[in-house]
């Protein structure tokens, strides 16, 4: 033998093949199983929507919406699920049980099938599920619960409430006119820094409201009158915010809330809600009232749709009433033809 080795005949090695292109998301196998778990799908769905959003309402809301499914999942022994449930069964155990044993209004069911569908629809584009079972799930037809907001008459005796000889009470005149003016949200508002305030312009500057999107805010000579004042009678303070408390503070959502609800109580305002949404809904009905358009009021408004403008702008049965008169084709031709005979 020429060297110490044995030689063995060579067998051809196999290599692995793999049985399809598909790559697994290892991350999606926690917990004691498999298959992705209802709660660590919701889990995993904040978690992008908090790295999308600043608006902790908007989080609050989907989490509320998506409890809302288990609870009523589990009310009927069914362990809620995100990988083998079916559409039938989210119509049945879901939209008709909201519909038809809660009783629940039609906004509200449509609005829990939006944030489902838009649950479903993360979970598959991101590959934590194969099929989204709300691609045909459609939401719920019907009278829309009309849109509340305040008469003139009622803003005039809302304005009215405010002592404005003390510091708190021109603060909340101030608010008041603003939100009336711009339809500004409450979120919106409150965080309201000095430096977006353009009074030349008469622009809220880069306010960032659920879309994320900054948009600029007009507002009318009116108003920056009253924020003019109302700047002065704040002083120098350290903080960045517009509108504070007397510590110096900057207000939080639920004390403007009560501070508007309790106006409408001294005013005497009844049959609708006085809060700042509704000073919202005031806005945009008189908007369009006073002949706005439908695309400004969206800009203006903040929202990434025309579906809230149209709700809008399905006005009440007087003003429906009011606004026919005013353009009637037939009462136009009539009154042409009767100024030509004369």
């Amino acid at each position: 033998m020429t060297a110490n080795l044995v030689s063995f005949p060579k067998e051809q090695s196999k290599v692995p093949r793999r049985k399809n292109n598909v790559l697994i998301e290892m991350d999606s196998y926690r917990g004691s199983g498999e298959k992705l778990s209802w709660d660590e799908a919701v889990d995993i769905y904040l978690r992008a929507k908090r790295a999308e959003t600043s608006s902790g309402r908007t989080i609050q809301y989907e989490q509320d919406n998506l409890n809302c499914y288990k609870k009523i999942m589990i009310e009927q022994d069914i362990v809620p699920n995100v990988e083998d449930v079916t559409v039938e069964v989210i119509r049945k155990h879901f939209v008709l049980y909201m519909a038809e044993t809660k009783k629940y209004a039609l906004n509200t069911i449509n609005n829990r099938i939006k944030t489902l569908k838009r649950l479903f629809a993360f979970l598959q584009r991101e590959g934590w599920i194969v099929k989204n079972p709300t691609t045909l799930l459609k939401t719920r037809s019907g009278q829309q619960t009309p849109v509340y907001s305040l008469t003139e008459e009622q803003i005039h005796g809302l304005l009215a409430q405010p002592n404005k000889n003390t510091f708190t009470g021109f603060r909340d005149y101030t608010m008041i006119t603003l939100m009336f003016d711009t339809g500004i949200r409450l979120g919106e508002m409150v965080h309201l820094k000095v430096n977006q305030l353009d009074m030349k312009q008469c622009f809220l500057l880069g306010v960032v409201g659920k879309s994320r999107r900054p948009r600029d805010i007009p507002f009318s000579d009116e108003a920056r009158k009253e924020l003019m004042k109302y700047l002065h009678v704040r002083g120098s303070v350290s903080s960045e915010f517009v509108f504070l408390t007397i510590g110096g503070d900057r207000l939080k959502i639920r004390t403007v809330q009560e501070i508007i609800s309790n106006y409408g109580d001294q005013a005497h305002i009844q049959g609708v809600r006085v809060s700042p949404h509704t000073l919202r809904h005031t806005f945009a009905k008189l908007f369009i009232l006073n002949g706005g358009d439908p695309y400004s009021l969206q800009e203006i408004l903040g929202h990434t749709t025309q579906d809230m403008v149209k709700r809008y702008v399905n006005l009440w049965k007087p003003e429906k009433k009011m606004q026919h008169m005013k353009a009637s084709p037939l009462r136009h031709l009539y009154r042409n033809k009767n100024n030509l005979g004369k």
